[in-house]
């Protein structure tokens, strides 16, 4: 597996999405274009930390209470004012700004560039990164640790003429010992690549909230065959571990690992992997619904990258040959000895789709989630979320739930010459963001842009926190059946079983859930025949009530909020040849019995709560979660006593 090929059953283009979707459990708008004006596109990207969502756009910094979505503190706020401690109150030019909320340190921290003559200011031929640091874990505390970092520096080897290059396309991640900035750098005067520059911080001169202790340092990574090598937020990373990144390769078709060692050292050393992946070319535009402009989907440089346990992910944007749209991509990768390929997959909607802009996360139960934006001829410019549970079919993510659906055809002041040479083509995107909520094993809180309803200048940001339902919990609450019916011969009677939620998130249910209600399904109901006088009652006949059910469905999937309760339908065919006269009394009514159950794996994953899953209720009925529990009701008598129906003549 050294060379990244993959076998049949890894190869990620044979293999179609899982039919279980992201369940959402809150989701709000961001910041938008009068948050930040003139800045286009935003470059989108926010960090969740235990109880706030720290959000920045280019320019502008925002921090959300996690639950209500609300802005606190004293956000929204250009981030000149923001970093105003440094003397860059008076800068029209902070852009490329970064997030983190580091959960070793439990801190957030913000990374921006700060080079004028990007925006067309007087040149000065400077280029600063700004850092700053929270002083706990509610970003509303303060940042008493600041810095402005100067990184220009003269050109080495890649741009022709000599000149002073800074930085762009900031990117970031951390470990156990180091926050550490990626950043490409640029010549001032021909606009020439040449090199990466590596910001290495030490974290423990940073925590400290003493300005006068910081110590980081600046290694090159030299030449034109490294660009937008991207760091690893490194989760569950211990002291002396490496740091990892992940760029494009100068190979077709390759994507370098490279491994950082002795990160604190001045210089580090690096270490390089070059590992073949499915082939894949620069992205297109991407159309969106109105015509007209196009949307610039970027290029495939590599937009973030995570690890946890030896498992480094990292996500791009990519065309694919004959296909002629933007496709999301994900890659996989074993970090435990030499890097390998483990898993690759790519985001393919449909033809005509375009997906772009993805970033990708890892749970601490193994989940791997993610979030992209999309747009079609029929859809405006869109977010959505998708992921894999731990144990999925390797290339395979969840269909991708809609987070925030597009308002009008995106429009934007730059719309023309961008890209170079292109018109009608307008810039979005160009960061996404997600991380792991800290408050769960299993919840991810993403950021990305839509098209909002404004006229122009139209981006938007939308907030969402969602899960891959690893567990769940539903309970059968209510059972209801004719304690008697008459006739003599087959006679169908219906039959409700109800189903209440008792997880800790929304439940995504679909139609195919349902089964035949039998022997599959998600609830299943056994009829069986106790007649003990002679009455001759047949095998009961049970099938689901389609009419009656196709009610929940009528909007497509149903989502079954917390607590929240849901009845499936039942027909079942009951006749007692012999039935007891409705006049004469039978010394033993009630001819069949009646037992509903649910089944936690058609959701897929575990059932967090099983001494509810049976109606009637067992006599040892645990009441509890959630905390009030769910009476014993309905399901039979109060002391668990069979639902049963009589037949009589």
């Amino acid at each position: 597996m050294e060379s990244g090929l993959l076998t049949p059953s890894q190869e990620e283009a044979a293999l179609a999405p899982t039919q279980r979707a992201p369940t959402i459990a809150n989701g709000f708008a961001g910041m938008n274009f009068t948050d930040s004006p003139s800045s286009v596109p935003p470059d989108t990207i926010a960090a969740t930390g235990p109880n706030h969502i720290v959000e920045v756009v280019n320019s502008a910094i925002a921090f959300f209470d996690r639950t209500s979505g609300a802005a606190v503190g004293s956000t929204p706020e250009l981030l000149g004012t923001f970093f105003s401690p440094l003397g860059t109150n008076a800068s029209s030019c902070i852009f490329d700004p970064v997030v983190a909320y580091d959960d070793i340190a439990g801190r957030f921290y913000i990374g921006a560039l700060d080079v004028p003559e990007v925006c067309g200011d007087t040149p000065t031929n400077t280029a600063m990164l700004l850092y700053a640091v929270s002083n706990t874990s509610d970003p509303t505390a303060g940042f008493t640790e600041m810095h402005a970092i100067d990184v220009d520096e003269p050109k080495n080897s890649a741009c022709p003429t000599s000149q002073t290059v800074g930085g762009d396309f900031t990117r970031t991640g951390w470990n156990a010992d180091a926050h550490v900035f990626a950043l490409n750098m640029f010549g001032f005067t021909t606009g020439c690549f040449d090199h990466v520059a590596v910001i290495t911080i030490d974290k423990s001169k940073v925590l400290d909230a003493n300005n006068t202790t910081f110590t980081f340092s600046h290694t090159d990574r030299t030449g034109t065959s490294n660009a937008s090598m991207v760091p690893a937020t490194m989760h569950g990373s211990g002291t002396g571990d490496p740091m990892w990144f992940v760029e494009e390769s100068v190979s077709a078709n390759t994507i370098r690992v490279v491994k950082m060692t002795n990160v604190l050292g001045n210089p580090p050393t690096f270490a390089e992997t070059d590992l073949a992946v499915t082939s894949y070319n620069s992205p297109p535009s991407a159309t969106q619904k109105g015509g007209g402009r196009f949307i610039d989907s970027g290029d495939s440089r590599i937009l973030n990258v995570e690890w946890r346990d030896d498992r480094l992910v990292a996500a791009h944007t990519v065309g694919i040959f004959g296909m002629g749209t933007a496709n999301a991509r994900w890659y996989e990768f074993d970090t435990s000895s030499t890097p390998s390929l483990t898993q690759q997959g790519t985001i393919s909607r449909g033809s005509g789709i375009h997906t772009y802009y993805p970033s990708i996360a890892i749970a601490e139960i193994g989940d791997l989630g993610m979030t992209f934006m999309e747009s079609s001829s029929a859809e405006f410019m869109s977010m959505y979320v998708t992921g894999q549970q731990a144990g999925d079919a390797p290339g395979t993510m969840q269909t991708p739930k809609l987070a925030k659906a597009g308002a009008r055809n995106y429009n934007a002041f730059d719309c023309d010459g961008i890209p170079p040479g292109e018109s009608n083509v307008c810039r979005a995107g160009d960061y996404s963001g997600i991380t792991v909520d800290p408050n769960f094993t299993d919840r991810f809180c993403a950021a990305n842009e839509y098209a909002t309803s404004a006229s122009s200048e139209n981006w938007g940001t939308w907030l969402t926190c969602f899960s891959l339902l690893s567990g769940h919990d539903l309970a059968v609450t209510k059972m209801t059946a004719p304690k008697s019916v008459t006739g003599s011969g087959a006679m169908v009677v219906p039959i409700a079983v109800t189903i209440q939620n008792r997880s800790d998130h929304n439940e995504t249910i679909m139609s195919s859930d349902l089964g035949n209600g039998v022997s599959t399904g998600l609830v299943r109901l056994n009829v069986s025949a106790i007649d003990n006088d002679g009455e001759s009652c047949q095998t009961a006949v049970v099938a689901l009530n389609g009419a009656a059910n196709a009610a929940l469905f009528s909007l497509g999937s149903k989502v079954l909020l917390q607590k929240q309760s849901m009845t499936v339908n039942f027909s079942v065919t009951l006749q007692c040849q012999s039935a007891q006269p409705k006049s004469k009394t039978d010394p033993s009514p009630g001819d069949y019995n009646y037992t509903a159950t649910v089944h936690h794996e058609v959701l897929g994953g575990s059932d967090a709560h099983p001494d509810d899953d049976t109606c009637p209720h067992a006599a040892l009925f645990d009441p509890n979660p959630p905390p009030k529990g769910t009476k014993d009701k309905g399901c039979g008598g109060k002391s668990g006593t069979p639902v049963v129906t009589d037949v009589v003549q």
